[in-house]
């Protein structure tokens, strides 16, 4: 033996890391995809377990190595703030809050109130992340850290749902 095993032995690839750019997904349930991808991607949608892909430079939106499936930004109803550079970039999908929205209120009155405007909503029950965010997931904490940045006059935010 020389240590060599042929073609019988293959390097098991994690589940939920991106085999196009490295990145560890998040899980991600199907209704969400089930929501936010077109008519024509939900037709190659398989069954099994889905990550969202949180790389900005990578194109890629949703996984499955388990079945060799891929989802794009071209494949989503919706644009993927965390994959966008140019305006609008969408920060709450529930009520449609934008990088821009926020730093508009700013420039006018030096604070802003996206995130409380977004809390009272959620308190009341009107938003529905998990099948409008494309992560699945709360926008609110993110919201937060981009806001801060935009208050401290940052040009450019790093929105990273």
């Amino acid at each position: 033996m020389h240590g060599y095993c042929g073609s019988s032995c293959e390097i098991e690839k994690p589940a939920d890391v991106c085999q196009r750019c490295g990145t560890q997904g998040q899980p991600v349930a199907r209704e969400t995809l089930e929501a936010l991808l077109t008519a024509d991607a939900l037709a190659w949608l398989q069954r099994g377990p889905y990550f969202f892909d949180r790389s900005p430079e990578c194109e890629v939106v949703y996984f499955s190595n388990e079945n060799d499936s891929y989802f794009t930004k071209r494949d989503l109803r919706v644009r993927v703030g965390i994959k966008e550079s140019d305006p609008p970039i969408p920060m709450c999908y529930c009520f449609g809050h934008t990088i821009e929205s926020a730093r508009s209120e700013i420039q006018a009155t030096c604070r802003s109130t996206v995130a409380s405007r977004i809390t009272k909503e959620i308190q009341a029950g009107n938003c529905a992340c998990e099948v409008k965010n494309p992560s699945g997931r709360c926008c609110l904490c993110e919201v937060n850290k981009a806001v801060k940045e935009l208050l401290r006059g940052s040009e450019t935010v790093e929105y990273r749902r």
